[in-house]
């Protein structure tokens, strides 16, 4: 293995947007000489259940996931605003992992903690009230039984309903709060804190120690890779050259 961990986030597969997949499989060789592979969150534009039928744009991206798992790469997952549905029924068959919401771990010697990073973000009260009823586990018991097409409907409501919202907040708003930051970071005991969410890609070194946060995929492979050493968030373009985006030592 190369003692390089890849953290990577809001890659929003879609049909729609085959260019994602492509910048994906096209960072193939680097995943599997991986120790381990984090997607925090977002992986895809929506899902509606594991039962819902899955677009055939969308496979490749899942066949290369399972690739990298049975070659022995562990592969984990932790659920976005987006995929909160993924369930084990289609996480199991590729090999994916699922993480908590927030989940703490030892990458080479150092305690770092995993969010999706919506959570942090609680200026945005109305959000805030949205995603608890959608998280509360009778909720999503619920949406996982409704018929396909009423999901479907749902998921369409509320993607439409988020677009028109966005367009309307404060650019602060939908960023994180800086004290709901080091409330986490001191309750999960941690002085490395990464998450997406926001697509604001960049390192800040805050009172407690260092937060990582990820970007989409818009124009670019954004990859946070974590080694012995330190950190480096990069992006790479569709001609495959790698700017660094923001390096750190541990703090």
């Amino acid at each position: 293995m190369g003692k390089e961990t890849l953290v990577i986030a809001d890659l929003h597969l879609r049909e729609q947007a085959p260019e994602v997949t492509r910048r994906l499989l096209a960072l193939e060789q680097r995943l599997l000489e991986a120790d381990a592979i984090y997607i925090l969150g977002d992986l895809v534009e929506a899902w509606i259940g594991d039962d819902a039928p899955i677009p055939s744009d969308l496979m490749p991206a899942f066949r290369l996931l399972a690739k990298i798992s049975a070659a022995g790469v562990p592969v984990y997952f932790q659920h976005g605003n987006r995929d909160f549905l993924i369930g084990k029924r289609f996480a199991s068959p590729i090999g994916m992992r699922l993480l908590a919401e927030e989940a703490t771990l030892d990458l080479y010697g150092h305690r770092v903690a995993l969010v999706h990073g919506d959570q942090l973000c609680t200026d945005d009260l109305a959000y805030q009230r949205l995603r608890r009823k959608l998280r509360h586990p009778l909720i999503r018991f619920i949406l996982r039984h409704l018929p396909l097409h009423t999901r479907q409907r749902l998921a369409t409501n509320l993607r439409d309903r988020s677009k028109q919202e966005t367009g309307q907040k404060a650019a602060g708003i939908m960023d994180v709060n800086d004290h709901a930051v080091a409330q986490w970071m001191d309750r999960l005991d941690t002085a490395v804190l990464i998450h997406g969410h926001t697509h604001r890609p960049a390192f800040h070194h805050e009172t407690r120690g260092l937060r990582a946060v990820l970007g989409d995929w818009e124009d670019g492979a954004t990859v946070l890779s974590i080694r012995p050493d330190g950190l480096r968030l990069e992006k790479t373009d569709d001609q495959g050259v790698t700017t660094t985006l923001a390096e750190s030592g541990w703090p």
